[in-house]
């Protein structure tokens, strides 16, 4: 499985002024730092919650549908098959890249590498649901004889929409962590706020106040 950015999103959701605002700056010496601390944050924030934000479009490679054990199939050795033999076809999919808006196109490659598109009217794209999914209709079957690698391309369309979509607490976080990551530019932080263990929290993965601010949006598989 993997997963390639097709169309990047056209703006970030927090603006360069902003951000200067966020930290009380005004001149332009740091403008190229700070965008760059916006996309890195922004992206990290992505990675981490299996989330995009800006909308943005992405194709997912699979090397077959998903299949699912048969919790009543023999234990391997009992029989000359295969365990795998026993196994069958799920019949929902998911986008693991929240929130999903729409599905462009399924196509599927078969062992001559022909690629074949799927008619949408074979599948339901569930984009309610966190992550998304794609499901069969009653009476429609995945397609069979594909390739062993990257067999299945799906290109989606990921994202809450433009800046103003995106929940209020996300982008707080980011201008949080970007005024962790900015700290040693300026003086940032007020006479009765504590700078103590700066450094600490600059090595951390993610700050704890900002993953206290993201944490509600982030994709977990149980």
């Amino acid at each position: 499985m993997a997963y390639q950015l097709k169309t990047p999103p056209v703006s970030e959701p927090v603006t360069l002024s902003e951000a200067k605002s966020y930290l009380r700056i005004s001149d332009t010496d740091d403008d190229a730092f700070v965008n760059a601390l916006i996309t890195s944050v922004r992206q990290r924030f992505e990675t981490w919650a299996a989330r995009s934000l800006i909308t943005q479009t992405w194709t997912l490679w699979l090397d077959g549908f998903p299949r699912k054990g048969n919790k009543d199939a023999p234990g391997e050795g009992y029989f000359e098959l295969p365990v795998g033999h026993f196994d069958h076809d799920q019949r929902q999919l998911e986008i693991s890249r929240s929130p999903l808006q729409s599905v462009t196109l399924l196509k599927t490659y078969d062992t001559a590498n022909t690629a074949t598109a799927f008619n949408a009217t074979n599948y339901l794209v569930d984009s309610a649901s966190n992550p998304g999914r794609i499901a069969l209709n009653l009476g429609a079957q995945w397609p069979t004889g594909l390739r062993p690698v990257n067999a299945v391309e799906i290109e989606f369309v990921a994202g809450y929409g433009n800046a103003s979509d995106v929940p209020d607490s996300i982008k707080q976080g980011i201008l949080f962590w970007i005024k962790f990551l900015f700290a040693d530019k300026s003086k940032l932080f007020e006479s009765d706020e504590s700078t103590s263990g700066l450094a600490e929290i600059n090595r951390l993965a993610i700050p704890p106040a900002v993953k206290a601010l993201w944490e509600p949006y982030r994709i977990v598989k149980v």
